[in-house]
């Protein structure tokens, strides 16, 4: 069937875009035109998208993207699929609806939608970003269903550039996994022999996990039977500490064997290649190796962490977490927040039961899907002679608190109202000093369910590699990168301070077969010993590039004891992009370093204002002893053995 235009009927998009050769407009065309509409306009404003993104981000002075190294064709690809499926449905609107005016308006609501996205990027209200996005739609409206040259131009411009812009998204995309590819495949056929003795190396992260909440420390609530177990199949630290109360500085740290102040990395640069990883270092000598993380800002491949590594999981690629962190108008919006009430209201008119609450991005990966990753990579490697390096990273006991599994008991508290929900989403913004106390209890009660999880999660692991047969000849490294502020001197998060709740953190060593059983060590020990001590378990001390002793040095020389076998144990960190405790936290006036000498903890801020604690005595660092005069000494031997450690060369 042939539709005509009427003599008075402006002409408009598809009279341009899908004319026949006699002039006439085919009435299935409409749809069709909407759709190519749809197609271009998305990959027009996911470009434009990406353009505002990478400027946006350049100009803030942040190295971190915070996208994974497939935003580049993430971004546009997203937007693409958004504003198609927003044509999809005009589309069938067309059936019934043709002509110029029908056009017109879906040129309006698209160009609305593709431009409103780029802009959710900027920093504008959302009242400023609806009205400058309407403003374009409506001129592009007019341009396209204008009459003569604008229309003409317009259709030359859809049909011309589609196919470019198409095929430049495809050819990124085949790019970003060729690449992928190609450098995983040209690591392993770079790959020296196997080594005949070597055996698995399996490092355990929980990302945020303090000593004071797990049970293996003595905490009333049984948080970690499951590490419990483990430790009583190994060596158990009592006082490990962390080089660094963040993410990105300790783990920095425990893959080079440095110190913080050593390395570039730092809130907003990455670790560079100026020291090698302890990843590198076993994958030259014949080790296959993967890393698998949760923590998405600190730990991704961008942060240099990736560096040796062979196979690396890092950005889930999921529908929904590219809509919600990828595509503008989906990051913009609190989901989860919004979602909670969704919920009650599901709740109210379908009945119990409904759960539509997502996790925040911050958990887009929890426990059991580190686990599955990893455990498929595992299976992949059927038939291969090498011994493996994995490291885990696990971020569920991560703010903003949230229940990882819903059918774990609970602890205590858990949210109830949006309120509840809103306030934990929101936990590193706010004050917390002005919330009443349940809400206090409530973060403490659900950070010891995370825990829990985690627990469980690792006694899952644990039996299905015991099922697998790899346990008996892999060395079990379980620790974590820092710990969390939970009230404890008035604090928050972490990161602000040095204090003990931020630094002490678990660690226990699994090494069947020569390492002791159910052995307590109770020296203080730092985890930027790691790498030197997982070159001398598997063998490899002799060409190991890596500082610092070994902490085998703890089981194996005997006749050391006490503080000859204790080296220097240094803490730093640096003032963050953004505070979380309203100034209230040390760090705030500047980089912070603290040294544990002599069973004392001393700590320096950046104003000069000096702490000193017992270890023994005073756990909590509760007692500041710095005044005292019989600790003047002590303190004198402590400044100096500071300045001479962190002094750069």
């Amino acid at each position: 069937m042939i539709m005509r235009m009427g003599p008075n009927e402006p002409a408009g998009v598809a009279d341009e875009i899908n004319r026949t050769g006699t002039g006439s407009l085919v009435a299935w065309s409409v749809p069709g035109t909407v759709l190519l509409i749809a197609l271009w306009i998305g990959l027009v404003g996911g470009f434009l998208d990406l353009g505002v993104f990478i400027l946006k981000q350049r100009l803030s002075g942040d190295r971190f993207f915070r996208l994974g190294d497939h935003f580049f064709w993430l971004i546009p690809a997203g937007d693409t699929v958004l504003i198609v499926v927003s044509g999809l449905f005009l589309a069938v609107a067309g059936f019934m609806w043709r002509g110029a005016g029908f056009l017109r308006v879906a040129v309006a609501m698209l160009t609305f939608i593709g431009i409103l996205n780029a802009t959710a990027r900027l920093p504008l209200a959302p009242w400023s970003a609806i009205l400058l996005s309407a403003g374009v739609a409506v001129q592009a409206a007019r341009w396209a269903a204008g009459r003569g040259r604008r229309c003409n131009s317009f259709g030359w411009l859809v049909r011309r550039t589609t196919p470019l812009l198409a095929g430049g998204l495809l050819s990124l995309i085949l790019i970003w996994f060729g690449v992928r590819v190609w450098s995983e495949r040209k690591v392993k056929a770079l790959l020296p022999s196997a080594p005949t003795t070597g055996r698995n190396v399996l490092l355990i992260v929980w990302d945020t996990v303090r000593t004071n909440n797990l049970s293996l420390y003595g905490y009333g609530r049984l948080t970690s039977p499951n590490l419990d177990r483990l430790a009583r199949q190994g060596v158990r630290f009592d006082r490990a500490f962390a080089a660094a109360p963040w993410t990105l500085a300790s783990h920095s740290s425990m893959f080079t064997g440095r110190w913080a102040h050593e390395l570039s990395a730092n809130w907003l640069e990455p670790l560079d290649a100026t020291y090698p990883t302890v990843a590198e270092f076993l994958s030259s000598n014949g080790y296959d190796t993967a890393g698998f993380v949760a923590n998405l800002d600190y730990c991704s491949r961008e942060t240099g962490l990736a560096r040796g590594f062979a196979h690396y999981e890092d950005y889930p690629i999921t529908p929904w977490d590219v809509f919600t962190r990828y595509v503008a108008l989906g990051n913009r919006v609190d989901w989860v927040t919004e979602a909670y009430v969704l919920n009650r209201l599901l709740k109210l008119f379908v009945g119990d039961g409904f759960d539509v609450i997502p996790h925040s991005k911050e958990h887009a990966k929890n426990a059991e899907i580190i686990d599955r990753s990893f455990l498929k990579w595992l299976d992949s490697r059927q038939g291969r002679s090498r011994p493996f390096f994995a490291f885990l990273n696990y971020n569920d006991a991560h703010s903003p608190y949230e229940v990882p599994d819903r059918s774990i008991p609970a602890f205590g508290l858990r949210p109830i109202s949006y309120a509840d929900h809103a306030i934990l989403q929101s936990w590193e913004k706010i004050d917390k000093t002005t919330l009443p106390h349940q809400y206090i209890q409530m973060a403490i009660d659900i950070y010891d369910d995370s825990v829990f999880y985690l627990d469980k999660q690792l006694g899952i692991l644990l039996d299905e590699l015991a099922k697998r047969g790899v346990l008996d000849d892999t060395l079990v490294i379980v620790a974590s990168d820092h710990g969390e502020h939970l009230g404890d001197h008035g604090l928050f998060f972490h990161g602000c301070s040095l204090y003990r709740q931020l630094v002490n953190v678990p660690l226990v060593i699994v090494d069947p077969g020569r390492a002791p059983r159910g052995r307590m060590i109770s020296e203080p020990a730092s985890l930027r010993e790691l790498p030197a001590t997982i070159a001398s378990l598997v063998g490899h001390d002799k060409n190991s590039p890596f500082p610092g002793k070994s902490l085998d040095r703890f089981w194996t020389e005997s006749n050391l004891v006490g503080q000859s076998q204790v080296g220097q144990v240094l803490m730093e960190t640096d003032k963050p992009p953004f505070l979380t405790n309203q100034g209230r936290e040390p760090v705030s006036k500047g980089p912070m370093k603290s040294l544990i000498s002599e069973g004392l903890h001393y700590i320096r801020r950046g104003d000069g204002v000096e702490e000193m604690y017992h270890l023994d005595t005073d756990p909590l660092e509760r007692t500041d002893v710095v005044l005292y005069r019989r600790y003047f000494d002590a303190l004198e031997r402590l400044r100096a053995r500071l300045e001479v450690i962190t002094r750069k060369q």
